[in-house]
């Protein structure tokens, strides 16, 4: 199935699509500004750079008697992340949209987000123990850690695939060889596969079923999409139906772009991860996303004897911006003093932006517990000094937040906080 298989291809109305792909060319210019206009609206930037494609996922572990039954059927679905021989207290790790449970040095965009080494805390100060959380895992008494990888077909809607079934074989296959029931934790629309997986002809799988826990899955959907949406459909409009590059360029190299993501994930059209996801949003995956989505609302609820404990990200950014730039708007306001009036900034508040691509709402929601790592910034873009400051928390985090930085969709596994509340949760169900 890897590799081949592509799913029902998506039907729109060429005039849809063409808004689509002009808000394709035009958001990673107009993100930045939507940010503070739009509750969650972000692209997901990789601080990393592109290898040369990586080969097929197969199983890590040496051959081994159990290997001869079941996990020899689900490679190369399955991966093991841990040099045990037996399977005891299986915990098995699903990655989200457009991303790969690879952890090799040849991973092309990413590797796997649970094979990242921690970096800070919430609070961006430096974590104490750097361990990723695969590593973290492995060094719990008797536990084993497995990677589901569906990275081949990660671009299209899990609805559309054999992903959830694939999954529920997952389970299945741990809890027979181990005689134990199976802690899940699934990063973004894994959780959204982990929900088809569980529910509806596969059923019965939930009896195999421990913990679960989400990480910054978009349960209601993510606002990005609609937002990408909007952009693109005005950006048709002002270009109107002459334009070359609205009919003609564009279509063609997103077209290309997205034929190659929805057959491999782990390609990205040899483009960065930011332009990457943008691109991604006009194809089947990115669509069902939407907020309010047909798709969505055929995802069956999490099963009632399944407990599920959401890890979501939370950025409380102060914005402040004056009417003019910072250096020119200190100068006003120095001359202002002189007659005793002042002269407030134009914009001065909070935005809650959750994690850049998905809304704590949206992250919690049908949780029977959470956890919520709060970040808390100030942008003043009213002073030079407040500028200076944003520029060096950008460098920092690797991106502009909440594009960046421990609370960021793609980076929350590199937050310590996030990674203790897991592991205490794991430790915590057994």
């Amino acid at each position: 199935m890897r590799g081949g298989y592509r799913g029902p291809a998506a039907k729109d109305k060429p005039s849809s699509r063409r808004g689509r792909i002009i808000g394709l060319a035009l958001a990673p210019i107009l993100t930045v500004g939507a940010l503070f206009a739009m509750p969650t609206v972000a692209v997901a930037v990789e601080n990393s750079t592109p290898n040369e494609r990586s080969p097929t996922v197969t199983t890590v572990a040496a051959p081994t008697a159990y290997e001869a039954s079941c996990l020899a059927d689900l490679a190369p679905y399955l991966e093991r992340l841990d040099d045990g021989e037996d399977v005891q207290n299986p915990v098995l790790l699903v990655h989200g949209w457009l991303s790969t449970a690879e952890s090799t040095e040849g991973a092309e965009i990413s590797s796997s987000p649970f094979s990242r080494d921690v970096l800070w805390t919430s609070d961006n100060t430096d974590a104490d123990d750097i361990r990723s959380l695969q590593e973290r895992l492995a060094a719990l008494p008797d536990t084993s850690v497995f990677a589901f990888d569906y990275s081949s077909i990660a671009a299209l809607w899990v609805g559309h695939t054999a992903t959830a079934p694939a999954l529920a074989g997952a389970i299945e296959c741990l809890a027979e060889l181990s005689g134990q029931d199976v802690d899940i934790i699934a990063h973004s629309m894994g959780g959204l596969a982990l929900r088809f997986a569980l529910g509806g002809s596969n059923g019965g799988v939930t009896e195999h079923v421990g913990q679960v826990i989400t990480v910054a899955t978009p349960e209601e959907g993510s606002d990005i999409a609609n937002n990408v949406l909007t952009i693109g459909g005005a950006a048709q409009t002002a270009f109107a139906s002459t334009s070359v590059l609205a009919n003609v360029v564009l279509p063609a190299v997103v077209g290309i772009c997205n034929t190659e993501l929805e057959s491999d994930a782990r390609s990205g059209c040899d483009i960065p991860p930011s332009v990457r996801t943008i691109m991604a949003i006009a194809g089947d995956g990115g669509q069902a996303l939407q907020t309010g989505s047909a798709q969505l609302q055929t995802i069956p609820e999490w099963p009632s004897d399944v407990p599920v404990h959401a890890v979501a990200g939370d950025y409380r950014i102060h914005l402040t911006v004056g009417l003019l730039p910072a250096p020119a708007l200190e100068a006003a306001q120095s001359f202002a003093g002189f007659f005793g009036l002042g002269i407030a900034p134009l914009v001065d508040m909070i935005v809650e932006p959750g994690d850049g691509i998905v809304g704590v709402a949206s992250a919690t929601a049908g949780a029977d517990s959470q956890f919520v790592a709060q970040c808390e910034l100030d942008a003043d873009w009213s002073t030079v000094a407040g500028t200076e400051a944003w520029g060096a928390i950008i460098d920092e985090a690797g991106g502009i937040p909440p594009f960046g930085g421990p609370c960021a969709h793609d980076s929350l596994f590199v937050n310590q906080d996030v990674v203790d509340d897991i592991v205490a949760t794991i430790a915590a169900s057994r």
